[in-house]
This record gives structure tokens, C-alpha cells and sequence, in this order.
């Protein structure tokens, strides 16, 4: 990006960058905001683990298990939850500044944080119990090493080994992470090859750790599925595809102002520019893995912002660099107005997106208030009694109100376990009221929300 010119400016730059995306996380945290289906998902099955119950989701990663368990000892409520998945995503802004440093130098590292912490689409995670920002973090402190070592002359060092720890976390917190571990493996195998073939021993070591780090995975799955893809494969079973192929179009065809952010857009087409430098190794290697992954994804089913978070980190990388390049070709008076009208740009973007982030979190509080209504109404008729539920929002239900999310009840279920349905009128995948066995009596009845309690009698 453009800068003044002045040595103290990529410090500053990446001290504003830091505290704004601190300040976006903190407008995310503070409000303490109900969780969201996956994130209670993830909190409930974190319990599963601490009361030694069985495995009720296999898709569901043993890293965000890691996660999600500190929160629950500390008391289990939204900001304990989520307080390690902030650090987590602060993790991300640094592994990515690590990258672009390591790489291009401390100004495309300062402005890279800068406009990361702009970016809507990923910001928007940074306090939130996901595997996302987490994973793309380990994947880009791996992906450090690689671009480091494998560029290196004469030779990468042995310190290309400890990429295979952070690749192998990647997948472990999120299973979807295989996409770009592939991506990755197959640019440095293209790019950096012949530089790995200089001292062989020490890239068969980082292969043999990587595939040593993932035998405990592969064996749970076994254990838990029969097949020791068992896990990845029912990732994949979970999303209601409408067609392989379909995610790569949402990627490339929505407006990207809106879906990525005014600042990343013209940053990240500045990035896939960049590839005109591909006899610079680094950016061959970065360019590759990124459109890599992206491309990757796009073969998925259905296409989530957060997905892309770590291709999209890459091309800002590039980006940033390659901005900075073509400013710093610019006379001394025209690279100070870049740098000023860069940093008004930026500032503003993040005003934009810490508003984003309070206003999103009243939203979702105002869209699950029926939700902890009917909690309330269940708890308080329940009694601590063991209990089931009917209802659109299973995972925010079971979480919060502690009985288990089912999809239907038979008499005998009645017999031994009080039942409840929760319905919201006008609202989608409604489950029905009538046509149940059991007595449905009312303990909650207003416009838009019925709770029932279905009884033998």
C-alpha cells in the first residue's frame, strides 16, 4: 500500500491495524451476544466431552473440543465462550502479518493487518466459537515456514518441519481445512520442488511428521465411523448440496464490495494481478495456493465468506505488496497523498465495520429472542426434570435450555422424559403442531411463539 515514506510509518500502520481489529472483536465480545447454531453446536458437544457422553457428531472437530472446553470451565456463558476464540482470531491478523513480513517486508505485513481488519467478511468472526479464523491462523503460520524455506537460498533449513505441526493443527480444528493443506502441498510440491530436492531428507521429514501428527485422527475415525476418513467425509454429508461446482460461482459472482469489503476488493484484485511477478518465487507460491483453495472450495456445495477466509488473506498479501510496489515507483509528493488518502480509506472502513459489528450483534440478539423466551418457559415448567425438544433452532434450544433436540416423541418418550415443541409463526422450517402423539398443553402462547408440553393425559 502507499505509504509517506517515513521508517516509523508500517509501525504505525500496523499498530492502528491491530487496534482496530482488537476494537472489532471487543464490539463482537462485550455484548455477550446468545450464540449461534454452530457455535452452540460446538459448545455442546465441548460438554459431551467433559461428562465422558459419546460422540454425537462426527463432522465436529476434536480442536474446536480444545476450543470450546476453557470457556465451559470458566462458567460456560457467551463471553467465556468466546473469550479464547478472540485470541484466536488476533492469532490470525499476526500469522498473517508474520507471512507478509517473512515474505515482502514490514510494510505490506502493517498494511496487510491494516485491511484485514476492514474486511467485513472476515472481521465479522474475530470473537466468535468458529474454527475458521483459527485454522486459516495455523495454515498461515505453516505456510510461512514453506514460503520461507522453500525459497530460500541454497537450501530450506530444517526449520521446514515445523510447518507439518501447524498444517496438521489446521486440520484438526477444522476438517475443511484438507481443501487448502492439498492447495498448499501441491504449489509447494510445483513451486518450491527443486529447492526441496537440494536437501530431500529434510522435506521426507516434514511429510513423515505431518502423516505421523495425523494418525490419531485417522484411528478416532476409524474407531467412531469404520473408515478412516470417516470424519471428513461426514463433514462433507452435512451440507445440503444443490450441485458440486455451485460455491465457486457465489465466490466470483457476487458484488465483491458487499461480500468482501470496499477496501479488500480492489486489494485482492490487486493480488490476483500480482501473478504477472510469477518468476518471484514467493508470489508464485502464494498466487498458486491461494486460487488453489479457492478453486477448491468452489467445487463445494455452498459458499460461506468465512470459508475463504485464508485465500482471501493470502491475496491481500499480495495484494498490499504489490500495491506498495507500483506506489513506491510514484515521486515522493504523490506517494504521501497515496499513503493519506490509503489511510483515510482504511480508517473509515474500520468505523464502518466496528458499527457493522454492534449493530449485527443486536440483530442476532433481536432474532433469537423467541428462542430464550421459550428457554425461559421451558426451564421454569421442567424444573430440572430431564426433557426433550421440538424446534427450529435445535442446537440454540438445547444449549440454553439443557434438554436434548429431537425430531420427533413417541408415548413411551412421554412416559419418561417431559417433551416440548417450540413454534414460531411465519418463521421457516416451522415443525407442525398437530399429529403428535400425547395431550399438547400451552405454557407459553403470544403471537409470534407457542410453546407446548406434550403429556400422557
Amino acid at each position: 500500500m502507499a505509504t509517506a515514506g517515513s521508517p516509523r510509518t508500517p509501525a504505525l500502520v500496523l499498530a492502528a491495524g491491530l487496534l482496530a481489529w482488537l476494537a472489532v472483536a471487543a464490539a463482537m465480545w462485550l455484548p455477550a451476544s446468545p450464540l449461534g447454531h454452530d457455535e452452540a453446536q460446538y459448545a455442546i458437544a465441548a460438554q459431551d466431552v467433559l461428562d465422558g457422553a459419546p460422540r454425537r457428531w462426527d463432522y465436529l472437530s476434536a480442536g474446536m473440543n480444545a476450543i470450546a472446553i476453557p470457556g465451559l470451565l470458566a462458567g460456560g456463558g457467551e463471553l467465556a465462550l468466546r473469550l479464547l476464540p478472540t485470541a484466536l482470531g488476533l492469532a490470525f491478523v499476526l500469522a498473517a502479518a508474520r507471512l507478509a513480513r517473512g515474505a515482502f517486508g514490514a510494510a505490506p505485513a502493517a498494511w496487510t493487518v491494516a485491511v484485514l481488519a476492514a474486511t467485513f467478511s472476515i472481521a465479522r468472526r474475530a470473537a466468535e466459537l468458529l474454527g475458521d479464523l483459527p485454522a486459516a491462523a495455523c495454515l498461515l503460520a505453516g505456510t510461512a515456514i514453506l514460503v520461507t524455506e522453500l525459497t530460500r537460498e541454497p537450501a530450506p533449513r530444517w526449520r521446514l518441519v515445523l510447518a507439518a505441526p501447524c498444517l496438521a493443527a489446521a486440520l484438526y480444528v477444522r476438517y475443511g481445512s484438507c481443501l487448502a493443506i492439498a492447495a498448499i502441498g501441491g504449489a509447494a510440491l510445483l513451486v518450491g520442488g527443486r529447492a526441496a530436492l537440494r536437501r530431500p531428507w529434510i522435506a521426507l521429514a516434514t511429510i513423515a511428521l505431518f502423516a505421523l501428527l495425523l494418525v490419531p485422527h485417522l484411528l478416532a475415525a476409524r474407531a467412531a465411523t469404520g473408515s478412516a476418513l470417516g470424519f471428513l467425509l461426514a463433514s462433507s454429508d452435512t451440507i445440503e448440496t444443490p450441485g458440486g461446482g455451485h460455491a465457486l460461482v457465489d465466490y466470483v459472482a457476487v458484488n465483491p464490495f458487499t461480500y468482501y469489503g470496499i477496501v479488500t476488493t480492489p486489494v485482492v484484485l490487486a493480488g490476483l494481478a500480482a501473478i504477472h511477478r510469477a518468476r518471484d518465487r514467493r508470489v508464485l507460491l502464494l498466487w498458486s495456493i491461494a486460487v488453489g483453495s479457492i478453486v477448491a472450495l468452489g467445487l463445494m456445495p455452498i459458499a460461506q465468506s468465512r470459508y475463504v477466509c485464508f485465500p482471501i488473506a493470502l491475496l491481500v498479501i499480495l495484494g498490499t505488496d504489490e500495491i506498495h510496489r507500483w506506489s513506491g515507483a510514484r515521486p515522493p509528493a504523490a506517494r504521501r497523498v497515496l499513503g493519506r488518502c490509503a489511510a483515510g480509506v482504511v480508517a473509515a472502513s474500520w468505523v464502518t465495520v466496528v458499527i457493522g459489528m454492534y449493530l449485527l450483534a443486536s440483530s442476532r440478539a433481536a432474532r433469537t429472542r423467541p428462542t430464550l423466551a421459550a428457554v425461559a418457559a421451558i426451564r421454569a415448567d421442567a424444573r430440572g426434570a430431564p426433557c426433550d425438544v421440538i424446534g427450529r433452532r435445535t442446537t440454540q434450544l438445547q444449549w440454553y435450555s439443557g434438554c436434548v433436540a429431537i425430531l420427533g416423541a413417541d408415548l413411551e418418550a412421554l412416559a419418561h422424559r417431559r417433551v416440548y415443541l417450540v413454534h414460531e409463526p411465519g418463521q421457516p422450517h416451522q415443525p407442525e403442531l398437530g399429529g403428535r402423539p400425547g395431550v399438547p398443553r400451552a405454557i407459553l402462547e403470544r403471537p409470534d411463539l407457542t410453546v407446548l408440553r406434550y403429556d400422557l393425559q
